[in-house]
């Protein structure tokens, strides 16, 4: 996988990512009105892995770029989404 361009990774790999960490975003919070709070942690749990997996895959391929930029831009980005979904 570190053979692929960042634009694959971060575009074919991340859409899918994001509507499956959205989805267990929403899930928790659900399952926590309904007070099952462990389950809620358990889903937030699945959510900062499915990130970090994503994350390390994006973070090997952004040296695969033509201009350097994007490899500084996507690691401060990945960083960024990394602590977001961390606090939420």
């Amino acid at each position: 996988m570190t053979s692929q361009k960042l634009w694959r990774v971060w575009w074919q790999w991340g859409i899918p990512v994001a509507w499956a960490a959205s989805a267990l975003l929403v899930g928790a919070e659900l399952a926590r009105n309904a007070g099952e709070h462990s389950w809620g942690n358990a889903q937030d749990v699945a959510r900062l892995a499915l990130y970090w997996w994503w994350m390390r895959m994006a973070w090997t391929c952004s040296s695969n770029v033509a201009n350097p930029l994007w490899s500084a831009v996507s690691r401060t980005a990945l960083a960024l989404g990394l602590a977001v979904n961390a606090l939420f």
